[in-house]
Formats: C-alpha cells, structure tokens, sequence
C-alpha cells in the first residue's frame, strides 16, 4: 500500500484515512498488494454474517473496508489516482472519471471506462520493466485489480523519477517543452 508520494503503509494504517480526507492532497494510494487470504478472510465474515454468528470487532473490520473485497470506497480511491496522474505534469491526459458513494452499483460501462484510461496512462509511457498489461474483462479477480493499481502506482513512480532526473544543458533543459529539442 503506497500513500503520498509512495511511502510504504500497511492496510490497517490506512483504513483511518477516508477518501474526503485525502481529496484534499495531491497524495496517491495504492492497494496492489490484495492476497487469497484477504480474499477468503471476507468470504469468511459474509458467512458469519449471514449466519448472524459475526462479533462487534468483526462486524466493525468488515465494515471498514476489508481488503479483499472491492466496495464504492476502492472505486473512488481507484477513480481519485486516476484522475489526478492524468493531470500530471507529463502526462496531460484527457480521462472520463465519476465520484462513486456506497449505494452506487458499477455497471459493465464503469468498468470498460476505468480500463480505458488505465490503458491510455500505461501507453503514455510511464511503465517499469514489470508493470503489468491491463487485464481484460471482466474484471472478477483480486489479481486483476491488483495489475489496475499497480499501473497506476508505476506510472506516478515513473513520473516521479522523470522529474528528478531531468539533465540541465545550458540554459535549457531536457524535458523543457520549447520546440527546439
């Protein structure tokens, strides 16, 4: 998990940050890092929940956004990264984005929507070695939203080392968008 510009936080220090408090940062965060066990840890407290056989502690962790499972709150976190690597100063790129709540259901064309423009960050560039091709529908597996984070956690880490690397030469510099170079 990667919070401002990729300093290392664990799932449960994250989940005191909801994302109106982080809408008013410029910070990203990621979530690439979803396991079976986080997967089969909220199968598990459906169950208990159905069963009516589930603690306060419980009740109170699964409520508070579990890993393994993708709720409105991971969409807007998903939706917020995007929105804001595309205004990055590299990048510049037009991106369809919605503000998601908890009543909200995702329909197919959300979904083809946010795979659009994680493909338009990973063709801009903006990859490492291994960062992951965009996965194709339907989206139904923690593995491939995992790849969906990681492209965009690559993208800004790239972008990031870009503009701490620019070589100065003279009185211009590489990456200065003046036509001359």
């Amino acid at each position: 998990m990667n919070h401002a510009f990729l300093k290392e936080y664990t799932h449960g220090q994250l989940k005191k940050y909801v994302h109106k408090q982080l809408s008013y940062t410029y910070w990203f965060v990621f979530v690439h890092d979803r396991t079976q066990e986080d997967v089969l840890r909220v199968a598990r407290l459906n169950d208990k929940y159905l069963n009516l056989e589930i603690t306060k502690e419980e009740r109170d962790e699964w409520l508070a956004g579990i890993k393994g499972a993708l709720n409105a709150s991971d969409l807007q976190r998903i939706e917020w990264n995007t929105r804001l690597i595309g205004e990055l100063e590299l990048l510049r790129l037009t991106l369809s984005v919605r503000e998601w709540e908890h009543p909200d259901i995702p329909r197919v064309r959300d979904f083809t929507r946010l795979l659009d423009n994680v493909r338009q960050i990973r063709e801009s560039g903006m990859t490492l070695p291994d960062t992951p091709q965009v996965p194709e529908h339907p989206l139904n597996t923690y593995q491939k939203w995992n790849d969906i984070e990681k492209i965009l956690h690559d993208a800004v880490l790239v972008h990031e080392r870009t503009l701490k690397n620019l070589d100065r030469c003279g009185e211009i510099y590489i990456g200065e968008r003046i036509g001359v170079l």
